[in-house]
């Protein structure tokens, strides 16, 4: 993300996940097109997402399993606009599922359910945003491979999706459709994840 609010990419340009217009890889940074007043940026397995100003989402590269957001499976070369969110204050990518943080604490999931990584109590994808079920006065996102984490205002840690490997910190090796509270921290104020391992930051 360029100081004047544009967005950049470089790597491999399969499946249009630079947002150039093409398909071509790079070895230095090219303009992401058409993006303007971004203030965050996030990278998915196939494909990357902005954050605008005015709390609008935008995506591009890779649409299978609807990870783009706007209602396709198509890919797309260039950023589209996630269909119904507004109000967006934060982003998390994983790796064909997305998430949105608003500023009414709420958190939104598109893209790969598969495991329940949506979080909404079902396993099926979705090509537009659909809410992860009972979380509010959420203040951070975070996202792995197919498991979603928030942080509430509380400072208590939730996850959801694929429990394989203890992901979900919930004591098992259980998936979870729903969000379930991370075990024995009580007060986090950052998260972050790998494909199947997550970090906590304590108040202390």
């Amino acid at each position: 993300m360029g100081s004047d609010g544009t967005a950049w990419a470089w790597g491999a340009g399969g499946g249009g996940r630079l947002g150039n217009g093409n398909q071509a890889s790079s070895t230095v940074p090219v303009r992401v097109s058409g993006l303007t007043d971004i203030t965050a940026v996030a990278g998915g397995f196939g494909g990357g997402y902005a954050l605008r100003r005015d709390g609008t989402v935008w995506a591009w590269g890779d649409g299978s399993l609807g990870a783009l957001g706007n209602g396709s499976t198509a890919g797309s070369a260039v950023p589209v606009r996630v269909v119904g969110l507004t109000n967006v204050t934060a982003i998390a990518a994983g790796l064909s599922t997305a998430l949105a943080l608003r500023t009414d604490g709420t958190v939104w999931a598109w893209g790969d359910g598969s495991l329940g990584a949506l979080g909404n109590g079902g396993t099926q994808s979705s090509a537009v945003p659909v809410q992860v079920s009972g979380l509010t006065a959420v203040r951070s996102i975070a996202a792995g491979f197919g498991t979603g984490y928030a942080v509430r205002s509380d400072g208590t840690g939730w996850a959801w999706g694929d429990g394989s490997a203890g992901q979900l910190a919930a004591g098992d090796t259980v998936c979870s459709a729903v969000p379930v509270r991370i075990s024995g921290l009580r007060t986090i104020t950052a998260i972050a994840a790998g494909s199947a391992t997550a970090y906590a930051l304590g108040s202390d």
